[in-house]
C-alpha cells in the first residue's frame, strides 16, 4: 500500500470506522477508473476528494463529510 493510500485511510477511518476501507476501495474502482486504492498517488487526491465528499455526504453528515474531503486534499 502506498503512503498516500495509507494517509487517506488513516483520515478516513476516523469519519467511516472500519468500513473504510472498503469505502475507499470503492470510490477509486467505480469513480477512478479502476484505480486500484493501494496506488493512489498525490496526483490522485482531488478527484478522490471530490468523491468522498459526494459519497460520504450521503452516509454520514454532510458537514463531515466535506471536512473529510477538506482533509484529504491536504495530504503530503
Amino acid at each position: 500500500m502506498s503512503a498516500v493510500s495509507e494517509a487517506v485511510l488513516k483520515e478516513t477511518t476516523g469519519y467511516l470506522g472500519p468500513a473504510s476501507k472498503q469505502f475507499l476501495e470503492r470510490q477509486t474502482k467505480k469513480h477512478m477508473n479502476d484505480l486500484p486504492f493501494e496506488d493512489l498517488e498525490l496526483k490522485h487526491l482531488p478527484e478522490l476528494a471530490k468523491w468522498i465528499k459526494i459519497s460520504a455526504g450521503l452516509i454520514i453528515d454532510k458537514k463531515k463529510a466535506d471536512e473529510l474531503s477538506e482533509k484529504i486534499l491536504v495530504i503530503r
